[in-house]
Protein backbone atom coordinates (compact mmCIF):
# COMPACT_ATOMS: atom_id res chain seq x y z
CA UNK A 1 0.00 0.00 0.00
CA UNK A 2 1.29 3.42 -1.17
CA UNK A 3 1.11 6.70 0.72
CA UNK A 4 -2.52 7.41 -0.42
CA UNK A 5 -4.14 4.30 1.01
CA UNK A 6 -2.03 4.93 5.08
CA UNK A 7 -3.32 8.86 4.55
CA UNK A 8 -7.00 7.18 3.74
CA UNK A 9 -6.82 4.70 6.64
CA UNK A 10 -5.95 7.85 9.09
CA UNK A 11 -8.72 9.70 7.20
CA UNK A 12 -11.18 7.05 8.50
CA UNK A 13 -9.91 6.49 11.93
CA UNK A 14 -10.73 9.87 12.65
CA UNK A 15 -14.15 10.04 11.29
CA UNK A 16 -14.42 7.28 13.51
CA UNK A 17 -12.86 8.63 16.79
CA UNK A 18 -14.92 12.01 16.19
CA UNK A 19 -18.22 9.75 16.12
CA UNK A 20 -17.31 7.94 19.28
CA UNK A 21 -16.29 11.60 20.97
CA UNK A 22 -19.58 12.72 19.36
CA UNK A 23 -21.84 10.04 20.89
CA UNK A 24 -20.36 10.59 24.48
CA UNK A 25 -20.88 14.15 24.29
CA UNK A 26 -23.97 13.84 23.17
CA UNK A 27 -24.67 11.43 25.49
CA UNK A 28 -23.36 13.54 28.30
CA UNK A 29 -25.84 16.71 27.83
CA UNK A 30 -28.68 14.33 27.37
CA UNK A 31 -28.10 12.42 30.68
CA UNK A 32 -29.13 9.53 28.73
CA UNK A 33 -26.73 6.24 29.84
CA UNK A 34 -29.01 3.95 28.61
CA UNK A 35 -27.49 0.40 27.80
CA UNK A 36 -27.56 1.21 24.16
CA UNK A 37 -26.13 3.93 23.85
CA UNK A 38 -22.67 1.93 25.91
CA UNK A 39 -23.25 -0.72 23.23
CA UNK A 40 -22.74 2.01 20.45
CA UNK A 41 -19.90 3.20 22.30
CA UNK A 42 -18.35 -0.06 22.72
CA UNK A 43 -18.91 -0.66 18.93
CA UNK A 44 -17.13 1.97 18.16
CA UNK A 45 -14.65 1.86 20.67
CA UNK A 46 -13.96 -1.75 19.30
CA UNK A 47 -13.96 -0.02 15.45
CA UNK A 48 -11.04 1.92 16.46
CA UNK A 49 -9.53 -0.59 18.04
CA UNK A 50 -9.33 -2.51 15.12
CA UNK A 51 -8.61 0.63 12.83
CA UNK A 52 -5.79 1.25 15.50
CA UNK A 53 -4.57 -2.42 14.90
CA UNK A 54 -5.07 -2.19 10.72
CA UNK A 55 -3.18 1.15 10.83
CA UNK A 56 -0.66 -0.69 12.64
CA UNK A 57 -0.74 -3.40 10.06
CA UNK A 58 -0.94 -0.70 7.55
CA UNK A 59 2.03 1.60 8.95
CA UNK A 60 4.13 -1.72 9.20
CA UNK A 61 3.15 -3.12 4.78
CA UNK A 62 3.98 0.63 3.98
CA UNK A 63 7.54 0.39 5.58
CA UNK A 64 8.39 -2.77 3.84
CA UNK A 65 6.78 -1.65 1.08
CA UNK A 66 8.91 1.47 1.04
CA UNK A 67 11.93 -0.60 1.42
CA UNK A 68 10.94 -3.00 -1.10
CA UNK A 69 10.51 0.10 -3.58
CA UNK A 70 13.81 1.83 -2.57
CA UNK A 71 15.01 -2.16 -3.22
CA UNK A 72 13.24 -2.19 -6.37
CA UNK A 73 14.58 2.02 -7.62
CA UNK A 74 18.13 0.97 -6.82
CA UNK A 75 17.20 -2.19 -9.05
CA UNK A 76 16.48 -0.23 -11.34
CA UNK A 77 19.12 2.52 -11.23
CA UNK A 78 22.24 -0.96 -11.27
CA UNK A 79 19.77 -2.21 -14.27
CA UNK A 80 20.00 0.39 -16.19
CA UNK A 81 23.55 1.52 -15.06
CA UNK A 82 24.41 -2.42 -15.73
CA UNK A 83 22.46 -1.76 -19.47
CA UNK A 84 24.40 1.64 -19.92
CA UNK A 85 27.50 -0.01 -19.03
CA UNK A 86 27.07 -2.90 -21.62
CA UNK A 87 25.88 -0.50 -23.67
CA UNK A 88 29.29 1.59 -23.29
CA UNK A 89 31.17 -2.02 -23.17
CA UNK A 90 29.48 -2.95 -26.83
CA UNK A 91 30.43 -0.02 -28.43
CA UNK A 92 33.84 -0.17 -27.02
CA UNK A 93 33.71 -3.73 -27.70
CA UNK A 94 32.81 -2.68 -31.73
CA UNK A 95 35.26 0.31 -31.90
CA UNK A 96 37.87 -2.24 -30.63
CA UNK A 97 36.59 -4.77 -33.22
CA UNK A 98 36.54 -1.94 -35.69
CA UNK A 99 40.05 -0.54 -34.88
CA UNK A 100 41.36 -4.45 -34.78
CA UNK A 101 39.39 -4.30 -38.27
CA UNK A 102 41.01 -1.25 -39.49
CA UNK A 103 44.75 -2.73 -37.81
CA UNK A 104 44.43 -6.19 -39.33
CA UNK A 105 43.51 -4.73 -42.89
CA UNK A 106 46.19 -1.95 -42.12
CA UNK A 107 48.74 -4.58 -41.31
CA UNK A 108 47.47 -6.32 -44.65
CA UNK A 109 48.17 -3.74 -46.77
CA UNK A 110 51.57 -3.01 -45.67
CA UNK A 111 52.35 -7.23 -45.88
CA UNK A 112 50.39 -6.44 -49.70
CA UNK A 113 52.37 -3.25 -50.34
CA UNK A 114 56.02 -5.16 -48.67
CA UNK A 115 55.30 -8.24 -50.62
CA UNK A 116 54.89 -6.00 -53.93
CA UNK A 117 58.34 -4.35 -52.49
CA UNK A 118 60.10 -7.51 -52.30
CA UNK A 119 58.50 -8.88 -55.67
CA UNK A 120 59.57 -5.55 -57.15
CA UNK A 121 62.93 -6.23 -55.64
CA UNK A 122 63.29 -9.92 -56.90
CA UNK A 123 62.77 -9.16 -60.24
CA UNK A 124 65.23 -6.28 -60.26
CA UNK A 125 67.30 -8.83 -58.37
CA UNK A 126 66.41 -11.24 -61.22
CA UNK A 127 66.84 -8.96 -64.18
CA UNK A 128 70.42 -7.76 -62.50
CA UNK A 129 70.97 -11.15 -62.26
CA UNK A 130 70.68 -11.82 -65.64
CA UNK A 131 72.51 -9.26 -66.96
CA UNK A 132 75.39 -10.34 -64.57
CA UNK A 133 75.33 -13.36 -66.12
CA UNK A 134 75.34 -12.20 -69.53
CA UNK A 135 78.65 -10.48 -68.84
CA UNK A 136 79.97 -13.13 -67.13
CA UNK A 137 79.63 -15.18 -70.55
CA UNK A 138 81.39 -12.51 -72.51
CA UNK A 139 84.11 -12.35 -69.52
CA UNK A 140 84.56 -16.03 -70.42
CA UNK A 141 85.15 -14.94 -73.77
CA UNK A 142 87.20 -12.36 -73.97
CA UNK A 143 88.78 -13.24 -70.43
CA UNK A 144 91.75 -15.39 -72.74
CA UNK A 145 92.19 -12.03 -74.09
CA UNK A 146 92.42 -9.89 -70.67
CA UNK A 147 94.91 -12.56 -69.42
CA UNK A 148 97.23 -12.11 -72.52
CA UNK A 149 96.81 -8.10 -72.14
CA UNK A 150 97.85 -8.22 -68.84
CA UNK A 151 100.49 -11.17 -69.38
CA UNK A 152 102.27 -8.65 -71.97
CA UNK A 153 101.95 -5.66 -70.05
CA UNK A 154 105.40 -5.51 -68.82
CA UNK A 155 106.55 -6.16 -72.41
CA UNK A 156 104.68 -2.88 -73.72
CA UNK A 157 105.54 -0.85 -70.87
CA UNK A 158 109.13 -1.73 -72.22
CA UNK A 159 108.28 -0.54 -75.28
CA UNK A 160 107.45 3.16 -74.01
CA UNK A 161 110.68 3.24 -71.78
CA UNK A 162 114.16 3.95 -73.35
CA UNK A 163 115.59 7.10 -75.71
CA UNK A 164 113.41 7.06 -79.16
CA UNK A 165 116.06 5.23 -80.74
CA UNK A 166 115.73 2.44 -78.33
CA UNK A 167 111.75 2.58 -78.48
CA UNK A 168 111.77 1.72 -81.85
CA UNK A 169 113.99 -1.34 -81.39
CA UNK A 170 111.79 -2.21 -78.79
CA UNK A 171 108.41 -1.58 -81.40
CA UNK A 172 110.34 -3.43 -84.39
CA UNK A 173 111.62 -6.13 -82.35
CA UNK A 174 108.03 -6.85 -80.74
CA UNK A 175 106.74 -7.04 -84.14
CA UNK A 176 110.00 -10.03 -85.05
CA UNK A 177 112.20 -7.48 -87.23
CA UNK A 178 115.78 -8.25 -87.43
CA UNK A 179 117.05 -4.65 -86.51
CA UNK A 180 119.94 -3.29 -87.77
CA UNK A 181 121.61 0.33 -86.91
CA UNK A 182 123.00 2.73 -89.22
CA UNK A 183 125.51 5.02 -88.04
CA UNK A 184 126.57 8.74 -90.10
CA UNK A 185 129.89 10.45 -88.32
CA UNK A 186 127.93 13.74 -88.11
CA UNK A 187 124.94 12.45 -86.01
CA UNK A 188 125.06 11.09 -82.36
CA UNK A 189 122.39 8.71 -82.69
CA UNK A 190 121.72 5.90 -85.45
CA UNK A 191 118.86 5.22 -87.74
CA UNK A 192 117.20 1.96 -87.16
CA UNK A 193 117.04 -0.70 -90.49
CA UNK A 194 114.11 -3.02 -89.68
CA UNK A 195 114.42 -6.49 -92.20
CA UNK A 196 112.38 -9.59 -92.43
CA UNK A 197 114.32 -12.69 -90.79
CA UNK A 198 114.77 -14.20 -94.04
CA UNK A 199 115.09 -11.01 -96.48
CA UNK A 200 114.99 -11.90 -100.54
CA UNK A 201 117.40 -9.67 -102.72
CA UNK A 202 115.81 -7.15 -104.53
CA UNK A 203 113.25 -6.48 -101.80
CA UNK A 204 111.88 -2.56 -101.39
CA UNK A 205 113.42 -0.14 -98.98
CA UNK A 206 110.91 2.12 -97.34
CA UNK A 207 111.84 5.47 -95.25
CA UNK A 208 109.45 6.19 -93.20
CA UNK A 209 110.00 10.44 -91.93
CA UNK A 210 108.35 11.49 -88.57
CA UNK A 211 106.82 14.82 -88.54
CA UNK A 212 108.25 18.29 -87.05
CA UNK A 213 108.01 17.81 -82.97
CA UNK A 214 108.12 13.93 -83.36
CA UNK A 215 110.36 10.71 -83.50
CA UNK A 216 110.77 7.54 -85.15
CA UNK A 217 109.01 5.77 -82.23
CA UNK A 218 106.23 8.02 -82.13
CA UNK A 219 105.69 7.70 -85.96
CA UNK A 220 106.15 4.03 -86.19
CA UNK A 221 103.28 4.28 -83.29
CA UNK A 222 101.21 6.50 -86.06
CA UNK A 223 101.90 4.64 -89.07
CA UNK A 224 102.92 0.83 -87.85
CA UNK A 225 104.89 -0.08 -91.34
CA UNK A 226 107.16 -2.16 -88.96
CA UNK A 227 103.98 -4.06 -88.56
CA UNK A 228 104.68 -5.53 -92.02
CA UNK A 229 107.67 -6.24 -92.43
CA UNK A 230 108.09 -9.79 -92.13
CA UNK A 231 105.03 -10.54 -93.62
CA UNK A 232 105.88 -8.57 -97.07
CA UNK A 233 109.40 -8.96 -97.17
CA UNK A 234 110.52 -5.12 -97.54
CA UNK A 235 113.48 -3.51 -95.66
CA UNK A 236 112.42 -0.28 -93.23
CA UNK A 237 114.54 2.89 -92.25
CA UNK A 238 112.66 4.57 -89.54
CA UNK A 239 115.81 7.47 -88.70
CA UNK A 240 115.76 10.96 -86.53
CA UNK A 241 116.07 14.28 -87.21
CA UNK A 242 118.11 15.96 -85.30
CA UNK A 243 116.87 18.77 -82.42
CA UNK A 244 116.45 22.31 -82.40
CA UNK A 245 116.53 25.01 -79.97
CA UNK A 246 113.87 23.53 -77.70
CA UNK A 247 114.28 20.10 -78.09
CA UNK A 248 112.26 19.37 -81.15
CA UNK A 249 113.21 17.20 -83.98
CA UNK A 250 112.77 18.44 -87.44
CA UNK A 251 114.33 17.69 -91.03
CA UNK A 252 115.58 20.59 -93.15
CA UNK A 253 113.64 19.83 -96.60
CA UNK A 254 116.08 22.54 -98.13
CA UNK A 255 119.62 23.08 -99.36
CA UNK A 256 122.02 24.19 -96.47
CA UNK A 257 122.56 28.26 -97.14
CA UNK A 258 119.56 28.35 -98.93
CA UNK A 259 117.03 31.56 -98.42
CA UNK A 260 114.11 29.77 -97.40
CA UNK A 261 116.28 27.06 -95.72
CA UNK A 262 114.79 26.23 -92.40
CA UNK A 263 118.22 24.97 -90.85
CA UNK A 264 122.16 24.81 -91.60
CA UNK A 265 121.97 21.00 -91.51
CA UNK A 266 122.44 19.22 -94.47
CA UNK A 267 119.55 16.18 -94.03
CA UNK A 268 119.74 15.38 -98.14
CA UNK A 269 122.76 14.48 -97.62
CA UNK A 270 122.44 12.36 -94.14
CA UNK A 271 119.26 10.58 -96.01
CA UNK A 272 121.06 9.53 -99.09
CA UNK A 273 124.04 8.31 -97.24
CA UNK A 274 121.83 5.97 -94.72
CA UNK A 275 119.89 4.56 -97.76
CA UNK A 276 123.17 3.78 -99.56
CA UNK A 277 124.45 2.06 -96.46
CA UNK A 278 121.30 -0.09 -96.03
CA UNK A 279 121.66 -1.13 -99.69
CA UNK A 280 125.03 -2.17 -99.09
CA UNK A 281 124.09 -4.21 -96.41
CA UNK A 282 121.31 -6.04 -98.29
CA UNK A 283 120.69 -5.75 -101.43
CA UNK A 284 117.37 -3.87 -102.36
CA UNK A 285 115.55 -3.12 -105.08
CA UNK A 286 113.31 -0.11 -105.26
CA UNK A 287 112.73 2.60 -102.70
CA UNK A 288 109.80 4.63 -101.30
CA UNK A 289 109.96 7.57 -99.53
CA UNK A 290 107.17 8.04 -97.01
CA UNK A 291 106.61 11.78 -94.86
CA UNK A 292 104.25 12.94 -92.24
CA UNK A 293 104.10 16.55 -92.50
CA UNK A 294 107.64 18.27 -92.37
CA UNK A 295 108.90 14.59 -92.98
CA UNK A 296 106.37 15.03 -96.05
CA UNK A 297 108.24 18.11 -97.13
CA UNK A 298 111.21 16.03 -96.80
CA UNK A 299 110.25 13.10 -98.56
CA UNK A 300 109.23 15.80 -101.32
CA UNK A 301 112.51 17.11 -101.25
CA UNK A 302 114.50 14.61 -102.14
CA UNK A 303 112.20 13.55 -104.72
CA UNK A 304 113.33 16.89 -106.11
CA UNK A 305 116.98 16.43 -105.67
CA UNK A 306 116.81 12.80 -106.91
CA UNK A 307 117.78 9.16 -105.16
CA UNK A 308 118.99 6.07 -106.87
CA UNK A 309 116.29 3.51 -107.30
CA UNK A 310 113.60 5.85 -105.75
CA UNK A 311 110.31 5.15 -107.53
CA UNK A 312 107.64 6.74 -105.43
CA UNK A 313 106.97 9.35 -102.51
CA UNK A 314 104.28 9.37 -100.51
CA UNK A 315 103.25 12.73 -98.61
CA UNK A 316 100.91 12.59 -95.86
CA UNK A 317 100.31 16.82 -94.52
CA UNK A 318 103.38 17.73 -96.25
CA UNK A 319 104.33 19.56 -99.23
CA UNK A 320 106.87 22.05 -101.41
CA UNK A 321 107.70 25.65 -101.02
CA UNK A 322 105.86 28.02 -104.05
CA UNK A 323 109.43 28.27 -105.08
CA UNK A 324 110.27 25.81 -107.03
CA UNK A 325 113.06 25.45 -108.46
CA UNK A 326 114.96 22.82 -107.09
CA UNK A 327 112.56 20.50 -108.72
CA UNK A 328 113.47 22.03 -112.14
CA UNK A 329 115.75 18.86 -113.10
CA UNK A 330 113.66 16.26 -110.68
CA UNK A 331 113.53 12.62 -112.79
CA UNK A 332 109.38 11.50 -112.49
CA UNK A 333 108.52 9.43 -109.58
CA UNK A 334 105.04 8.12 -108.60
CA UNK A 335 103.60 10.29 -106.21
CA UNK A 336 100.41 9.83 -103.73
CA UNK A 337 99.28 13.33 -101.94
CA UNK A 338 97.30 12.56 -98.99
CA UNK A 339 95.84 15.89 -97.13
CA UNK A 340 92.72 16.53 -95.00
CA UNK A 341 90.66 19.76 -96.04
CA UNK A 342 90.28 21.05 -92.67
CA UNK A 343 94.01 20.69 -92.06
CA UNK A 344 94.89 23.97 -90.00
CA UNK A 345 98.45 23.57 -89.91
CA UNK A 346 99.17 22.91 -93.53
CA UNK A 347 96.83 24.28 -95.41
CA UNK A 348 95.23 22.07 -97.73
CA UNK A 349 94.91 25.21 -100.42
CA UNK A 350 98.56 26.56 -99.59
CA UNK A 351 100.11 29.36 -98.73
CA UNK A 352 100.96 32.30 -100.81
CA UNK A 353 104.32 33.96 -99.54
CA UNK A 354 103.38 33.72 -96.39
CA UNK A 355 105.62 31.59 -93.22
CA UNK A 356 106.32 28.39 -94.19
CA UNK A 357 105.39 24.91 -93.09
CA UNK A 358 103.56 24.38 -90.03
CA UNK A 359 103.20 27.66 -89.48
CA UNK A 360 107.21 28.36 -88.93
CA UNK A 361 109.65 30.86 -90.85
CA UNK A 362 109.95 30.19 -94.24
CA UNK A 363 108.01 31.22 -97.71
CA UNK A 364 105.08 30.33 -98.56
CA UNK A 365 103.84 26.80 -99.47
CA UNK A 366 102.06 24.76 -102.49
CA UNK A 367 98.20 23.92 -102.11
CA UNK A 368 97.64 19.75 -102.09
CA UNK A 369 95.81 20.26 -106.16
CA UNK A 370 99.16 22.38 -106.77
CA UNK A 371 101.76 19.63 -105.96
CA UNK A 372 99.14 17.16 -107.68
CA UNK A 373 99.26 18.95 -110.68
CA UNK A 374 103.34 19.81 -110.80
CA UNK A 375 104.21 15.61 -110.34
CA UNK A 376 101.53 14.93 -112.72
CA UNK A 377 103.10 17.18 -115.21
CA UNK A 378 106.28 16.57 -114.59
CA UNK A 379 105.41 12.45 -115.26
CA UNK A 380 103.67 14.00 -118.50
CA UNK A 381 100.58 13.11 -117.23
CA UNK A 382 97.64 14.92 -119.48
CA UNK A 383 96.62 17.41 -116.28
CA UNK A 384 93.68 17.94 -117.86
CA UNK A 385 92.14 14.36 -117.70
CA UNK A 386 91.56 13.88 -114.09
CA UNK A 387 89.73 10.39 -113.02
CA UNK A 388 87.41 10.34 -109.81
CA UNK A 389 87.39 7.36 -107.45
CA UNK A 390 85.34 6.21 -104.95
CA UNK A 391 85.27 7.93 -101.46
CA UNK A 392 87.30 5.73 -99.09
CA UNK A 393 86.80 5.13 -95.36
CA UNK A 394 90.34 6.03 -93.58
CA UNK A 395 89.87 8.58 -91.29
CA UNK A 396 88.03 6.67 -88.08
CA UNK A 397 87.52 9.91 -86.48
CA UNK A 398 84.74 10.89 -89.70
CA UNK A 399 81.80 8.63 -90.67
CA UNK A 400 81.45 7.33 -93.83
CA UNK A 401 84.06 7.19 -96.70
CA UNK A 402 85.86 10.29 -96.07
CA UNK A 403 88.56 10.50 -98.69
CA UNK A 404 88.47 11.16 -102.28
CA UNK A 405 91.06 10.26 -104.86
CA UNK A 406 91.95 11.81 -107.83
CA UNK A 407 94.39 10.30 -110.50
CA UNK A 408 95.57 11.23 -114.41
CA UNK A 409 95.05 8.22 -116.18
CA UNK A 410 96.74 9.72 -120.05
CA UNK A 411 99.77 10.07 -120.92
CA UNK A 412 101.90 9.47 -117.84
CA UNK A 413 105.28 8.65 -117.75
CA UNK A 414 105.33 4.70 -118.10
CA UNK A 415 105.16 2.85 -114.62
CA UNK A 416 104.75 6.43 -113.05
CA UNK A 417 101.15 6.85 -111.09
CA UNK A 418 100.34 10.38 -109.71
CA UNK A 419 97.54 10.40 -107.13
CA UNK A 420 95.79 12.69 -104.79
CA UNK A 421 93.44 11.65 -101.49
CA UNK A 422 91.72 14.52 -100.22
CA UNK A 423 90.61 13.17 -97.15
CA UNK A 424 86.89 15.52 -96.44
CA UNK A 425 86.98 16.95 -93.06
CA UNK A 426 90.21 15.23 -92.02
CA UNK A 427 92.48 17.55 -89.83
CA UNK A 428 96.73 17.49 -89.83
CA UNK A 429 96.36 14.55 -87.38
CA UNK A 430 93.76 12.44 -89.34
CA UNK A 431 92.41 9.96 -86.99
CA UNK A 432 94.31 7.08 -89.16
CA UNK A 433 94.09 3.18 -88.44
CA UNK A 434 94.83 -0.28 -89.88
CA UNK A 435 92.96 0.91 -93.46
CA UNK A 436 95.07 3.05 -94.12
CA UNK A 437 98.52 1.81 -93.39
CA UNK A 438 97.35 -1.27 -95.87
CA UNK A 439 96.10 1.33 -98.18
CA UNK A 440 99.28 3.48 -98.30
CA UNK A 441 101.66 0.11 -98.23
CA UNK A 442 99.40 -1.35 -101.16
CA UNK A 443 100.39 1.77 -103.01
CA UNK A 444 103.79 2.21 -102.41
CA UNK A 445 104.27 -1.22 -103.32
CA UNK A 446 102.58 -1.27 -106.44
CA UNK A 447 105.11 1.16 -107.68
CA UNK A 448 107.65 -1.45 -109.05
Amino acid sequence: MGNTGVAKAWWHLGLIAACVLLAAFLSACSGNSDAATSEKVLTLEAKVHSLEESLEALQEENATLQWELIDLRQRQVDYFRDQEAAKIADRIEREAATDLDTSQEQQLAALEEGQARNNRRFDDLDSRLRELEKIASQLELVLPAIEKWFTGMDKRVKLLEGTDVERTVNLAESAGGEVYYIDHPDRKEPAVLVMPLEPIEGNPLIVSLHGFGGNSADHALYVPFHEQVLDEGFGLILPNGIRNEDGQRFWNPTDPGASSGKASQDDYTYLSHIIIEAQMLKDFGPVYLFGYSNGGFMAYHIACKGLPGLRAVASLAGTSYVDDTDCESAVPVSVLHIHGTDDAVVLFDGVEGEPGAEGRDGPGYAGAEDMFHRWGARAGCNVQSVAYGLGVDLDDDIEGPETLTYAFPVGCAEGITVELWAGQGSTHGPGYGDAFTDALLDWLLAQE
